[in-house]
């Protein structure tokens, strides 16, 4: 493991510019055609992407029973069901605000893991984040919304919802460590489309739907960037910087989510908005603090914040290994 240099720099701006994008993407996407076919379609064309890399790659595949119920599960709860939840919520949730509300992914999970896990137990600091957080969520919802059901807050809700399936996803397919990841993402991204296409089929008929040039192109990046191409950059990330590295993640996609969103939509952020954000990512910052822990301690998993990208949770510095046609773990995937 080296440290990061301005190439690794670049690369982690890219990511966030993929992931921070996808949610215009999926807002251009929803307003051609149904959430069901956009997340449906977005996954198929991730996972025919993928499948083209683990050919090249000649990857291997995941090994064993457990690998495979959790690459199903992982499928289902942060794929399938999360991708079809947050294009429902940006029927009328603006981009810029469904970025914020799934940057309270890493924070849902350090809450998870606390009860699911042996060796993630909340801290100070990751108590701090997390009251941060929820505030910053009633910031950004609306106290007055929380009263009742209705209105916007059920569209929020679908997006808050998402962020809480990523957070029991990353902590699923840490049976997945020490699996071929290119394959294992190909059979994740497989599962999920899987799951989908049928009931796109059935219920929405999308051959009736009027074509459309622009969500068509929407669906396609959705699938080529911030889904298949961003898990190369991660792999590259962890094998060269070390999973932490990806930690600021949480800090850049969802102020990247706003501001393209202003710049493609013009949607102009609320000031209420700006407050949650800046809120959350304090948040986030008090729940990475190590509070009389020793140097070089193990801090937990790291939470992805993407909201478009597999979720596979990276590995711990410590133990990262490259499986696809790697000879050691400072292999670039």
């Amino acid at each position: 493991m080296k440290r990061p240099g301005i190439r690794e720099y670049g690369l982690l701006l890219l990511l966030a510019l993929m992931w921070g994008s996808s949610f215009t993407f999926i807002k251009i996407s929803v307003h051609a055609y149904s959430p069901l076919v956009v997340a449906s379609g977005r996954l198929a064309f991730a996972a025919l992407v993928l499948w083209c890399f683990a050919l090249i790659r000649k990857s291997e595949m995941p090994k064993g029973r457990r690998a495979w119920i959790s690459t199903f599960v992982v499928a289902l709860v942060g794929n399938a069901l999360p991708f079809f939840l947050i294009s429902y919520g940006e029927i009328r949730v603006d981009a810029g605000l469904a970025a914020i509300l799934m940057s309270t992914v890493p924070l849902t999970t350090v809450v998870l893991a606390h009860f699911v896990t042996h060796d993630e137990k909340l801290t100070p600091g990751k108590v701090i984040g997390v009251v941060l957080g929820t505030i910053g969520v009633i910031v950004l919802v609306g106290p007055e919304t929380l009263s009742g059901l209705g209105g916007e807050f059920l569209f929020q809700l679908a997006i808050l919802v998402a962020a809480v399936g990523y957070a029991v996803s990353s902590l699923v397919a840490r049976n997945l460590r020490d699996q071929p990841r290119i394959g294992s993402t190909a059979v994740i991204l497989t599962f999920a489309a899987m799951m989908l296409i049928p009931f796109t089929l059935i219920l929405d008929r999308p051959w009736t739907m009027d074509w459309d040039v622009e969500g068509a192109v929407a669906i396609l990046y959705l699938g080529m960037f911030p889904t298949g191409i961003a898990m190369f950059l991660i792999l590259q990330l962890i094998a060269v910087a070390g999973a932490s590295f990806l930690v600021f993640n949480n800090y850049l996609v969802p102020a990247v989510g706003v501001l393209i969103s202003f710049v493609v939509l013009g949607e102009v952020p609320q000031p209420n908005a700006l407050l949650a954000l800046a809120i959350i990512l304090g948040g986030i910052a008090a729940s990475q603090m190590r509070f009389g822990r020793k140097p070089g301690q193990a801090e937990g998993a790291v939470a992805k914040s993407d909201p478009m990208a597999p979720v596979m949770e990276a590995p711990k510095d410590q133990a990262v290994q490259i499986k696809d046609g790697a000879k050691g773990p400072g292999k670039s995937p």
